[in-house]
């Protein structure tokens, strides 16, 4: 059964809660609170660390989670209310997301991490320790291979992974190409790219490219679940080949079934459609076209501003 846009919204929303926890304004204190000072409650302590690394996608060991909890237990001492609210909405939010489908949750977390990195890099430039330190606990793990401008992104091999992914899910469902996976080779040869690239990049431009492996997550998990119909839709709209039947079909459906758009079909085109709209839109970013198969030379080459060939040649088109 396809998985409806909403549910996918409402994840988000609750998300999006998550985001406020593993971002809590820097430098904001308030006055003495009228309660009496207290310690953290564990269960929010453990609510907050699980949510954190959860939304960026990390497992923490013993020592950072008991960094973590002195980060949260300083919030108590120094009564910061803004902060320790934030804390404790969490085991409401935790409760809520472990109830959504395993396979859902994991692409609107995966979606939602760019904005929450965003968010730490900001409140980390304004001072706030915790956004500070947990920021280097995500770069240990995805290393920046070239800086990101203030409101961007510093560049990961994971996000040219996700522009590789969504090239490759292009070439091969949209356009029907035989294209096989980048290799090895070929993705070093797409990082170094990237790298080059990078810096010249405005923020939302690198922002637009550290969505790109949530992006190929939804896309991939929307299209499971279409029907074939949506799919045959989609194609036609992002100029994928159909034949003679198929485009008789796209055009007995947009004439005589409009009305379905609202109900189920309508469901998983929203899905699908959103997120390779937004991959069409960045393509006419100055990032170029970025990594495309061509079926003519069998191989996948960067095109847009300097094209860089995987047998090392570099070209300007």
């Amino acid at each position: 059964m396809p998985t409806s846009s909403c549910s996918l919204s409402r994840l988000r929303r609750l998300l999006a809660l998550a985001l406020i926890a593993a971002a809590p304004a820097g430098g904001l204190l308030t006055g003495p609170s009228s309660a009496h000072a207290q310690a953290a409650p564990e269960a929010a302590v453990r609510a907050f660390t699980e949510t954190t690394a959860l939304v960026l996608g990390l497992s923490f060991d013993d020592g950072q989670r008991q960094r973590t909890r002195h980060f949260v237990e300083g919030y108590w001492q120094r009564r910061q209310q803004r902060e320790m609210d934030a804390v404790m909405g969490t085991t409401d939010f935790l409760a809520r997301l472990r109830q959504t489908e395993p396979a859902l949750r994991a692409v609107g977390l995966r979606m939602s991490r760019p904005a929450a990195l965003r968010n730490l890099a900001a409140e980390a430039e304004a001072g706030d320790a915790l956004a500070a330190w947990l920021l280097v606990q995500y770069h240990q793990k995805h290393p920046a291979l070239a800086p990101g401008r203030r409101g961007g992104l510093p560049l990961t091999r994971d996000s040219v992974d996700g522009q590789l992914d969504l090239a490759h899910f292009m070439a091969t469902e949209v356009h029907r190409q035989t294209a096989r996976a980048p290799n090895a080779a070929e993705r070093e040869q797409a990082v170094r790219a990237a790298v080059a690239r990078h810096p010249s990049l405005d923020a939302e431009a690198q922002f637009a490219l550290a969505q790109a492996p949530g992006e190929a997550m939804r896309l991939r998990f929307a299209w499971a679940r279409s029907q074939p119909l949506d799919r045959l839709l989609l194609r036609a709209e992002l100029g994928g080949p159909l034949s003679a039947a198929e485009q008789a079909q796209v055009q007995q459906f947009m004439a005589g079934i409009h009305a379905q758009l609202q109900g189920l079909a309508a469901q998983g085109q929203n899905l699908l459609g959103s997120s390779l709209a937004a991959m069409r839109q960045n393509s006419e970013t100055p990032m170029g076209r970025g990594t495309v198969w061509n079926p003519a030379a069998n191989r996948w080459e960067q095109q847009g501003g300097i094209v860089t060939e995987f047998n090392g040649t570099v070209r300007v088109p």
